[in-house]
């Protein structure tokens, strides 16, 4: 709760508070993938992972990473996309979460990060305190969807479909 000494500022986002945001958007996707359970076990498996950011900053308005596996004394058998000589029975799949920030400190009261408080001394003196409060569950998930877009990566990746 703020006094008239305070006033919660909604400034934008900084590179770490959304590496936060990511990091949690990440487990997420990771928690709803059913072939990633702890009971399933594979010899070989490759993956591609791949973040699109869309900013709304003049200088850099969109920015894309992609990391795919690669083969490495840990595990040899493993290579990029797709696995070569993939068995009949191999298994493909994708998801898409896709979020839209609409305001810096909705986002940061959701994932428990600091809010910039400026608060107005006895002396007059101004300063920006981080107050910080524990994730806010009551605030739902935010603007998130999450797409299969598993027919796009056996497309992509030249993977038939199953046969049932």
């Amino acid at each position: 709760m703020t006094t008239s000494r305070e006033n919660v500022t909604n400034k934008m986002l900084g590179g770490e508070e959304i590496k936060t945001i990511l990091r949690a958007d990440f487990e997420k996707l990771l928690e709803n993938e059913g072939l990633l359970s702890y009971y399933i076990a594979y010899g070989r498996l490759s993956y591609d992972l791949t973040l699109r950011l869309h900013l709304d900053n003049p200088m850099r308005p969109e920015s894309e990473v992609r990391v795919a596996s690669k083969s490495s004394a840990a595990a040899p058998q493993a290579s990029a996309p797709p696995l070569a000589d993939a068995s009949k029975d191999s298994v493909a799949s994708g998801a898409n979460l896709h979020r839209n920030i609409k305001s810096p400190n909705e986002e940061r009261l959701r994932h428990g990060l600091t809010l910039p408080v400026i608060t107005t001394g006895p002396d007059g003196t101004i300063q920006t305190e981080q107050v910080k409060y524990p994730p806010s569950p009551e605030l739902g998930d935010g603007d998130v969807t999450i797409s299969d877009v598993t027919k796009e990566t056996r497309e992509t990746w030249k993977i038939p479909a199953p046969t049932a």
